[in-house]
């Protein structure tokens, strides 16, 4: 596919995302402002806290170079649709793709970035590029105003609570320099690896089940089954049980904070993990696909894992996650995190 037909195809993808997309809740235009800054503040402190926390001292000062962008649900959906074409961009240039396969596709991305605009409350994106920067962290401000209100938080202990998580991801990518081109390999293995031939027609198939996929309906049954290949089947783990050790490591880091830093965070993680936010949608999604068993939910969101490591090799022991790709968790491990223990801690 030529570069004016991937123009053409993020700018469907992101009219599909944003179309009668709601701007949130209602704020004043000072309420806004204040809103913005003290996201941009608490931001900016989280990483000194991160850094504490994880002792990745080093990689907290170079993620200080990250790009955060405080955006609404719109730049959200055009945010997701850029990251979702720079990790896709060898499939559309290496494929043989139709006009309407491609506008099929580009729908279909864009219904899935905009069930998740009305719930994200952030993400980073490490893919982006920028001379200046660590990747990019995006933070939605009128979900997390939302959010806000409907656990009846205190502003400035939600907005850094929330920061905490998403700096998380920022120190994690610039402690494993190696970590963001081997996320890409894997995903543009995982679309690749399907060598039978109809590959582009099955990918389409795919496609039209995504919004099913990372739908709010925890009874859902939509697995790996008839969509992926075995082959991308085992490649799906392994990114899965790399994204759940990063969510869990960064949900850990957001309850290491004592009252010191977040005054009511022993009153915020129950209220939040009561409410199905779009984090746990994504992850939920990723399991239907690999076809985990919701026993193993625990340590495949992550959190239980590095409870687990750190209870008995600490951060040190822990922070060989970002050595190389050969620390990363195998599937197995997460649900097993002594075997990680033994093998790379």
């Amino acid at each position: 596919m030529d570069q004016v037909s991937q123009g053409l195809s993020f700018a469907l993808s992101v009219r599909a995302g944003t179309m009668a997309l709601r701007p949130g809740p209602e704020i004043t235009p000072a309420e806004g402002i204040r809103l913005v800054a003290d996201l941009r503040n608490q931001a900016g402190k989280a990483l000194g806290y991160v850094a504490e926390i994880t002792g990745l001292e080093a990689a907290a000062k170079r993620a200080a170079t990250t790009d955060v962008a405080i955006t609404d649900r719109r730049g959200f959906v055009r945010g997701l649709n850029r990251m979702a074409q720079k990790l896709t961009e060898k499939v559309w240039a290496e494929e043989d793709w139709s006009w309407p396969a491609t506008q099929m596709m580009s729908v279909q991305l864009g219904t899935v970035t905009r069930l998740l605009a009305f719930r994200v409350l952030g993400f980073y994106d490490p893919f982006y590029e920028a001379p200046w920067g660590n990747g990019r962290l995006l933070l939605v401000a009128p979900n997390i105003l939302r959010q806000e209100r409907d656990l009846n938080a205190d502003p400035r202990d939600f907005h850094l609570w929330i920061a905490l998580h998403e700096m998380a991801h920022a120190v994690q990518f610039a402690a494993a320099p190696w970590l963001a081109p081997w996320l890409k390999e894997r995903l543009t293995q995982l679309l690749l690896a399907d060598e039978e031939p109809g590959r582009v027609a099955r990918l389409v198939a795919a496609g039209r089940r995504l919004p099913e996929v990372f739908s709010d309906d925890p009874q859902a049954d939509v697995s790996a089954t008839g969509l992926l290949s075995p082959a991308q089947v085992r490649i799906l783990g392994e990114i899965t049980a790399t994204m759940s050790f990063l969510e869990g490591h960064a949900d850990v880091i957001m309850d290491a904070v004592g009252p010191r830093i977040v005054k009511s965070v022993e009153e915020l993680r129950p209220r939040f993990d009561a409410r199905k936010v779009a984090s746990g949608r994504f992850e939920r999604g990723l399991r239907r696909l690999a076809g985990i068993e919701a026993k193993t939910a625990q340590y495949i969101q992550g959190a239980g894992f590095v409870r687990k490591v750190l209870a008995e090799v600490g951060h040190e022991g822990l922070n060989q996650f970002f050595s190389s790709p050969g620390a990363l968790p195998t599937a197995a491990e997460m649900d097993q995190p002594s075997d990680w223990i033994r093998r790379v801690a």
